[in-house]
Parts: structure tokens; sequence; C-alpha cells
């Protein structure tokens, strides 16, 4: 690296250290009481917290940049997996920090942490449980749920890859397509069909991309060879009038609808991968004990008769611990990035606005926020 570059580099660092030591009190984007289901937005304030202290194993993060996801949402609600992972006590007390996504700077070490220092570029290996706490100045994690950030990806840019390129990657690694196989992306112009069809792209496989007709570019742009208008066509009465099936499909909108077109569409030693199960944007609803039970009961049903009598069904999730560092390395040798529709500012509205976009399901790409 360039002397001079790293001597403006160490000053910046050196600011930065000083500025969280010398600072008491961070702004933070939080609820701080339970909201109603779908009102979760409205309850977000930017409050006052204290500056965290690293316990041991943690280290302290100065935020630069943190994805925006639905998820995040719908696990403060208590919706869906939420009932598990949500938050069981919130109040002006004891405030529910949002946000999940992490890319930063180290500006301070606690006890028995290891190969990681201070002034280190920095971002979170995502959770398979929805975490919550960094849409502020600072968060404190874990030392084993960071990652060197790639150089070649700016702050934004890694905050805005890393979930989508983890599920995409290990959807796709768990169907086993390979070079010259036919491959079709339901919800391709979305965050985790963007990243999709990029992948797929790169192993020369020959992709159909579902989306509507005003997002049709950017799914071409980012490596798709066919997109479907599904406001126009349905996708497997083209493929059986074109008596042209497919070897996988992938799956990240969800419903029994689109399992049913599926199915119709594959070949019959085809496979079904979907992230998302047989019920439609399932984070949004409060599911009763029954009906949780009924969606693993029938993904379990259909795993087993799809391994004898075809096509398979897979529920394509893996670790994102296990998938974050062969995702990231295929990501920057083939160039792929996730396109970011827009760098959000650390102000209370701008974030609510971005999250209602968020919600509507029309975003195309990734919205980030920008804490510089």
């Amino acid at each position: 690296m360039n002397t001079n570059i790293e001597k403006i580099l160490s000053i910046t660092n050196q600011n930065l250290v000083q500025k969280y030591k010398s600072s008491t009190q961070m702004k933070a984007i939080a609820m701080t009481d339970f909201p109603e289901v779908g009102k979760v937005v409205d309850s977000l304030k930017m409050i006052q917290v204290p500056v965290p202290n690293p316990k041991d194993g943690e280290v302290i993060i100065k935020m630069f940049a943190s994805a925006l996801y639905a998820d995040e949402l719908y696990a403060a609600q208590g919706t869906s997996l939420g009932r598990f992972f949500g938050p069981k006590e919130v109040s002006k007390s004891k405030p529910y920090i949002m946000g999940s996504s992490v890319a930063g700077i180290i500006v301070c070490i606690g006890k028995n942490v290891h190969n990681l220092h201070i002034g280190q570029e920095v971002i979170s290996i995502p959770s398979q449980t929805p975490a919550h706490g960094v849409w502020a100045e600072y968060c404190s994690l874990k030392q084993e749920r960071i990652m060197i950030k790639p150089t070649s990806f700016s702050f934004v840019e890694a905050a805005g890859i890393k979930m989508p390129a983890c599920v995409s990657w290990g959807a796709i690694k768990l169907s086993n397509i390979k070079k010259g196989d036919k491959g079709l992306v339901i919800g391709a112009s979305g965050g985790l069909g963007i990243m999709a069809v990029q992948y797929l792209k790169s192993i020369e496989v020959n992709i159909t991309g579902v989306c509507s007709g005003n997002n049709e570019d950017i799914v071409r742009l980012n490596g798709a060879n066919t997109v479907v208008d599904y406001t126009k066509n349905n996708f497997a009465d083209l493929a059986i009038k074109q008596n042209e099936y497919y070897d996988c499909i992938f799956d990240f909108v969800g419903g029994i609808e689109i399992e049913k077109d599926a199915f119709r569409a594959l070949k019959k030693s085809g496979k079904f991968i979907t992230v998302t199960g047989p019920m439609k944007f399932i984070g949004e609803k409060k599911l009763s004990w029954v009906q949780l039970v009924n969606v693993f009961s029938h993904m379990i049903v259909k795993y087993l008769l799809g391994k004898i009598f075809g096509p398979h069904y897979i529920f394509g999730e893996m670790k994102p611990s296990e998938t974050i560092l062969p995702a990231l390395s295929h990501a920057i040798k083939h160039q792929i990035k996730m396109p970011i529709s827009k760098e959000v500012p650390f102000e209370i509205e701008e974030v609510k606005k971005a999250l209602r976009l968020v919600l509507s399901h029309r975003t195309k790409g990734r919205m980030v926020i920008n804490f510089m």
C-alpha cells in the first residue's frame, strides 16, 4: 500500500478510536414498546443510549453500513419464527435496537480476543437466528461473528451482499446444478434472486428469470437468458407449451401455487429448491402452533415423496457460517455484486421510508443504511 495512504488511514483510525473513547452516549434506532403486527416501522424511534463497552471475546465496531431486511422487522414483531427469536422484553429502560447487518471498523478490543485488532475493516457473519442491535453509531459483536471485509467491496457493497450471497449460494450448492442445465429463478429481481441469477450465470447455467415486466431489464442485465413476466404469463404453462422443462427451479417467493406450478415445469429428475416454503411471505404472519406444524409437515412429506417419485423437493437453507466464505470468494472471482437500489442516511424518517419500501416487496436489489 502507498505510504501516504497508510498514514491517512492510520490518522483516520486514531480519530475514530479517540471519538469512541470520548463518547458516552450514541444515537440508535430502536423500539421502546412492543408493536402491533405490521406496525413495527411506525414504532421505531431515534433514541440516545449508552455507548457499549466490550465484554470478554467481543469487539466494538464503528458502524459504516447496514443492510435493511424484512426479516429483521418480522423478528421484532414476533411473527413466524420471530416468536422464538424476537424480543421478550421491550421498554424505555430496555429498548430493542434494530438491525443485524454490520460493516465497519474495529475501534476497541475486549479481553480474550484473538486475531483481530483496532483499525481492521470488518463485516459480520450473518446469523441463522435473527440477531439485532446494530442500527447505532457503535455495536458490540462476539469475535466468532466477525470476518475481515473483502477489499474489493465498499462498506455499503459488503453490507448489501452478505446475507443474499449466503442464502442464494447455499441453495445453489444444495441443488448440484451444473454447466448447461436449465434453471428457473422465481423472484429474480429481489435481493436473493438477483444474486442467484448472477451465480448461476457464472457457472454457465441457462437461466430463466421470473419477475414483473418492470424489472425485466435488471434481471437480464444480471445474467438471465430469458425472462417471464408473471403478470402476463405462467412459467409452467410456457414450459409445457414449448416442451422445455427445467432441471432446477429456485423459489425465493414461496407459496403453494408456486410449488404446484414448479412441479409442472420440472423434469421428473428435476429439483425444486425453496428458501421460504409453502406459505408466501411467511414472515409477515403470526402463525399458530398448528399452522407451524402444518408448514413443517408439508415440507417433510414433499421431501419424502420427491425422493421416491420425483421431482425432488429441497428446503434450500445452509448455515451462513458455512457459506459466507465460498459465496464471497466466488463473487469476488466472478465480479458478482449486489445492486444497491438506495443508500439511506442514518436518519429516522429516511430509514422508515426505506423500510416501508422493503416491506412492499417491490425493491430492486438492496437498500443499505450509510452511517457516514
